[in-house]
């Protein structure tokens, strides 16, 4: 008798765990980035060129009450990316675009700056699922 009320107790605390997002399942969150520069000769662009985000940094949240990233990849050389071993739940992938901004001086350019903005995408995913969350579209100028 003792020990089948063990027993009950213990599958209640295990079924009462709630899984929450962040590492230890089996789903996983694939895609792509590409990086769309702007070449400048003397604060004025001269073409755009678009390639792989090779050695770009994804990032990912886990969750959706958290502004601070949990996990950090590098993206392959041909700009592919997967974040594995995944919990169901929703995640937040982002990367950061340079944005180049001209100062009001063009000969003397120690005013220009850069600005980081944030490209995001959110996806929700199940147990055992591998969702392919598409392009990632960086941008530099």
């Amino acid at each position: 008798m003792k020990k089948l009320i063990f027993g009950i107790v213990i599958l209640s605390a295990i079924s009462a765990c709630k899984k929450v997002e962040g590492d230890g399942g089996r789903a996983s969150i694939s895609g792509n980035v590409i990086v769309n520069e702007k070449l400048r000769i003397n604060g004025v662009v001269t073409d755009t060129v678009t390639y792989s985000g090779a050695k770009e940094d994804l990032y990912i949240i886990y969750g959706d009450g958290d502004a601070m990233y949990d996990d950090k990849i590098e993206v392959s050389y041909d700009g592919s990316f997967k974040f594995e071993f995944l919990q169901p739940g929703t995640y937040t992938i982002f990367g950061y675009s340079k944005i180049f901004h001209p100062g009001n001086n063009v000969p003397n350019n120690d005013d220009d700056y850069n600005t980081l903005e944030v490209v995001s995408k959110t996806v929700t995913i199940g147990k055992k699922e591998n969702a392919d969350i598409g392009t990632i579209t960086l941008t530099k100028n």
